[in-house]
């Protein structure tokens, strides 16, 4: 960061500070008041105060509040979560696949992603057969329950991801779409190559 670039900050958290009538920094209230007052990356090379971090928290928003919609319209199916469903929708579009190629595609850990097969497999709405090409490593299928099931939670989903994206315009949900998918093409190889020094390094751990 510049020194113009830094005096631009504290400009910013002055006009803020005044405004609110001084007190304890809420770098959140801080966030949206820059949006408030039209302040952006597009008219400023300079991103406001822990700009990456608000953008992980709001991320982390967003996750919980489509798991809390989730539940309420998944209730009516017996399904337990969003990530049941996607596992679900995974094999519809892609069968027989291995466990763990079924758990990678959904970006979960293994061990999370074993319960998730495990659930779904006692409910019966997978069934498991023998892989040819590996003895040790079993392939996963939908059974005709999970078939109707997935098919009844797709009908649900339309109106749901509609409540999730809120009042965003037409325009803004393509921009997002978009920013998202570049965010997945960044993420996903970090994710599958699970290289713990790598990631270490990353997080400066």
């Amino acid at each position: 960061m510049t020194a113009e670039n830094a005096k631009q900050v504290i400009d910013w958290l002055e006009a803020y500070q005044q405004e609110q009538g001084g007190g304890a920094l809420s770098p959140v209230a801080f966030g949206e008041w820059l949006v408030q007052q039209g302040i952006s990356p597009h008219k400023s090379n300079t991103l406001p105060p822990n700009t990456d971090g608000l953008i992980s928290m709001f991320f982390g928003f967003m996750t919980n509040y489509a798991a809390y919609y989730a539940r309420r319209v998944f209730r009516q199916l017996d399904l337990y979560s969003f990530t049941d469903w996607a596992f679900l929708a995974t094999l519809e579009q892609e069968e027989p696949l291995t466990k763990s190629a079924l758990i990678q595609k959904n970006i979960l850990e293994k061990s999370t992603g074993t319960e998730v097969l495990k659930r779904l497999n006692k409910q019966g709405y997978i069934e498991e057969l023998p892989n040819p090409e590996d003895r040790r490593a079993k392939l996963v299928r939908l059974s005709e329950q999970g078939r109707q099931v997935v098919e009844e939670a797709n009908a649900l989903i339309m109106p749901m991801g509609q409540v999730v994206t809120g009042d965003l315009t037409a325009a803004e949900k393509r921009q997002l779409l978009s920013l998202l998918q570049k965010l997945h093409k960044f993420h996903q190889p970090i994710f599958e190559a699970g290289d713990e020094e790598k990631l270490s390094r990353l997080l400066q751990l």
